[in-house]
């Protein structure tokens, strides 16, 4: 049976891939920090600190791919110490599977690690988007995170492995991150501009994550920074406008002014820069190797989690 290694591959990204994994008659590792498996979680669980080689680097000898989804929350307030945590749990897991890589008698041919389309700098009006060729020079905490973490990642070079490090935009799924909250906030009446709302938004629908993903793993001609998000960005404005559609009742919304989204991401524990950060990035790389989007436009992304009739 082919394998393929998913470290943190517990989380929202990681199950989604592994359900499509296995339903395509994979055996999918799971390299997670808990001992004893969530019966909900699919993937055969193998425990591992994430930062020290262990018997966990036995299951990527003969792997087919291995992706490291690893790295505590950003959704949280960025203090001191979840800085910490932010920025280590990236570099140790990725430094302890580098080491591991290194030590297999065969290796999996393809090392896929996540990053971030934040380090990109701003982009506000008309501007073309950043393609991979851009500077990822942004000044900022997760910006300086993410070039630490694929620093990390592309020193750990082996002859006959492909890397490829997914710089991930928003991800649109209602089994995790951002989107189930802006959508109760929307159904709330809360849906309206966030913000100057010409903030660009840089965004991809879980089933394109899943495909994407699976479409780097297959291609082996695409390596090195790969932007995951939609060829159709849209600015904060013109997607509170399409949630509203879709989830607000009688399509309404409040706006939520700068100064409001400070205050409402200290009494929710997370950072305004999450919702006020412009990113515009184009996935110049995966189109032009061919992959076709499911959800391209935001219109239909967003109408795939309103009930059917």
């Amino acid at each position: 049976m082919k394998k393929v290694v998913i470290a943190g591959g517990s989380g929202f990204l990681g199950q989604s891939l592994a359900k499509s994994l296995i339903a395509q008659g994979y055996d999918v590792v799971l390299l997670g920090r808990v001992q004893k498996q969530n019966p909900q979680q699919v993937g055969r669980l193998v425990p591992w600190d994430g930062r020290t080689v262990g018997e966990w680097v036995g299951e990527l000898e003969n792997a087919k791919a291995v992706f490291n989804l690893a790295g505590r929350s950003i959704d949280c307030r960025h203090t001191k110490d979840n800085r910490d945590l932010i920025l280590h749990s990236r570099i140790d897991s990725t430094r302890a599977l580098g080491k591991g890589i290194s030590s297999c008698h065969t290796p999996p041919p393809v090392w896929l690690n996540a990053s971030t389309a934040s380090i990109y700098k701003d982009i506000r009006g008309q501007a073309p988007a950043h393609d991979e060729s851009s500077p990822g020079d942004a000044v900022g905490f997760l910006e300086d995170v993410g070039r630490a973490w694929e620093k990390e990642f592309f020193g750990h070079q082996r002859e006959g492995i492909r890397q490829v490090a997914m710089r991930i935009s928003i991800i649109l799924g209602e089994e995790g991150g951002a989107f189930p909250v802006m959508k109760r906030f929307t159904q709330l009446g809360l849906g309206g501009t966030q913000g100057p709302g010409t903030q660009w938004m840089s965004w991809l629908h879980l089933d394109d994550w899943v495909e994407v993903a699976k479409f780097l793993m297959e291609h082996p001609d695409v390596s090195g920074p790969v932007n995951l998000a939609s060829p159709y960005p849209v600015t904060n404005q013109v997607f509170m406008q399409e949630m509203r559609k879709c989830f607000a009742p009688l399509g309404i919304g409040f706006p939520a002014p700068t100064p409001g989204i400070h205050l409402g991401a200290f009494i929710l524990g997370t950072s305004p820069e999450l919702v006020l950060k412009s990113i515009k990035v184009n996935p110049l790389k995966i189109g032009s190797s061919g992959y076709n989007f499911v959800y391209p436009e935001i219109s239909r992304a967003l109408s795939s989690f309103t009930p059917k009739k």
